[in-house]
């Protein structure tokens, strides 16, 4: 069942499993038997990871009784990224069949490794993090966000770095579950470019002319010349397409989230790109191939299969995990 499970989540299809069952081992088991063993597994997680949530609300519970949170006089960083993506399931909502996924990703800074490029530069890769995902509202994947940062010592770091795209929703976290605590939340510096770069195409006239205001808006940004940013942008305030917010709002309303200057002296890293590429490996991979279409229930149980997969801990959670709930000596 392990196995099956394992690499289920891991397969572009449970099609293309059964092949491999079958080609390389000579085992027969059908897709459907595969995708049956793989959601029991994956329910299994999923209620897991249901217990250590409300285990950590109870702890948050009792940490608001208390007059004032504990500090931490520890010097490591947590780092608290979150973002949506889209994928094709089988019910209708809304006159559309995409359903968000919303993945969380959580790391410390003790396990940052840092090495040398052929350029000569520092650059940082992080040795051990731990994902979460939720398909469904932003209050209950806030939730299962807070548990993951619970279990990677939120309380224990001196500060909270919380790195996102300036969502509304992903703001709520800081004000309900970071209270008394250290936290710098920073608006993706990749996320920021990309809308300014939107905004330029759909209202600068020119091709020269919006390329230039562009560049100018990112540079007052890198340089941390917010209020020449603001004044660049006023008399666009007006200026409304579907899709693509109004970069004078967008600005405004994350002043005090593009300090850029200051987070990269700090040594904080600015862009979301950890998430991202979360979202391209751990979601996007598995679910969004083409033709695919997901029942909602299946497709959490196989996300809370893989981000166990993901975040190195099949070995430590799921397969202890399954041996206790069959009542097997492990």
């Amino acid at each position: 069942m392990l196995d099956i499970a394992r690499r289920a989540i891991n397969a572009s299809s449970y099609e293309e499993l059964q092949r491999t069952y079958q080609e390389d081992w000579n085992i027969e088991i059908s897709d459907d038997h595969i995708r049956r063993i793989t959601n029991y597994v994956g329910q299994m997680i999923y209620e897991d990871d249901c217990a250590r949530r409300d285990i950590a609300l109870q702890h948050l519970k009792l940490l608001e009784m208390t007059p004032e949170r504990p500090k931490s006089g520890n010097q490591h960083v947590l780092y608290i990224e979150m973002d949506g993506a889209m994928f094709n399931t089988r019910r209708k909502e809304n006159n559309s069949t995409w359903k968000e996924n919303k993945l969380g990703l959580v790391f410390s800074s003790k396990h940052l490794i840092t090495y040398r490029n052929k350029k000569g530069e520092d650059v940082k890769r992080i040795g051990k993090r731990e994902y979460v995902s939720y398909v469904g509202d932003s209050d209950t994947f806030l939730q299962f966000l807070y548990s993951v940062a619970y279990r990677n010592g939120i309380e224990e770091h001196g500060r909270i770095v919380i790195i996102s795209d300036g969502a509304r929703w992903i703001k709520n976290f800081k004000d309900v579950y970071c209270k008394g605590l250290d936290v710098v939340h920073i608006l993706d510096y990749s996320h920021a470019k990309e809308n300014i770069y939107k905004f330029a195409n759909a209202f600068v006239r020119g091709k020269n002319a919006r390329k230039a205001w562009a560049e100018k808006l990112c540079n007052l940004l890198k340089d941390g010349r917010t209020d020449e940013a603001l004044a660049m942008t006023e008399p666009f305030q007006d200026k409304k397409q579907p899709g693509i917010p109004n970069i004078y709002t967008y600005l405004k309303n994350n002043k005090d989230c593009i300090d850029y200057p200051s987070y990269v002296a700090a040594g904080y890293f600015i862009g979301s790109g950890a998430i991202e590429s979360g979202n391209k490996s751990t979601m996007q991979e598995r679910l969004k191939l083409p033709g695919m279409r997901w029942d909602i229930n299946s497709a959490q149980y196989v996300l809370s299969a893989k981000m166990k997969y993901d975040s190195g801990k099949w070995c430590s959670d799921v397969v202890p995990l399954l041996f206790k709930k069959l009542g097997l000596k492990h």
